[in-house]
C-alpha cells in the first residue's frame, strides 16, 4: 500500500521576506479503532475479538503503569517506550529538583520489523 502525501507550504519565521517552501506531508486515509484492531489480530490467532480486546486493554494499563514507575517498556518487534523530560537548567547539580522539570512525554522507537516497514514505503502525491 502506498502512503499518500500532499504538499505543505511553510515559512521561515526567522526570515520573513524568505518565500514560501512547499514540503511533502503525509496524508492519512482513515483510522483504525481498538474494535477493528481487536477483530483484524483475532483473525491472525485463535483467540476472539473480545479476547484480544481485553489484552490490549489490559496492555495499555501495565504499559503506563510500567512508565510511572520509570522503567522502558519493551514490547520486542513493535518497539519500546520510555518516559522523557523537559526541564529548566540549573547552575549546579544540587539545585536541580522535581520543580525544574517542566513536561513529560512517551519516547516511542519502533522495533526492527517497523523500521524494516518505513525502509519499504512508497509514496504517491494524494489524489484530489
Amino acid at each position: 500500500m502506498a502512503i499518500p502525501f500532499s504538499p505543505s507550504g511553510k515559512t521561515n519565521p526567522n526570515i520573513v521576506s524568505a518565500p514560501m517552501r512547499y514540503y511533502p506531508r503525509a496524508s492519512n486515509s482513515g483510522e483504525i479503532d481498538l474494535d477493528e484492531l481487536a477483530e483484524q489480530v483475532s483473525f491472525s490467532c485463535t483467540a476472539t475479538p473480545a479476547d484480544c480486546y481485553a489484552v490490549i486493554l489490559s496492555l495499555v494499563d501495565v504499559v503506563s503503569s510500567s512508565l510511572e514507575n520509570g522503567k522502558i517498556v519493551r514490547l520486542g518487534h513493535l518497539g519500546s517506550f520510555q518516559i522523557s523530560i523537559k526541564g529548566v537548567g540549573s547552575d549546579t547539580p544540587e539545585a536541580v529538583k522535581a520543580q525544574n522539570v517542566k513536561s513529560a512525554s512517551i519516547l516511542f522507537r519502533p522495533g526492527r520489523k517497523l523500521k524494516k516497514m518505513l525502509s519499504q514505503l512508497v509514496f504517491v502525491p494524494k489524489k484530489k
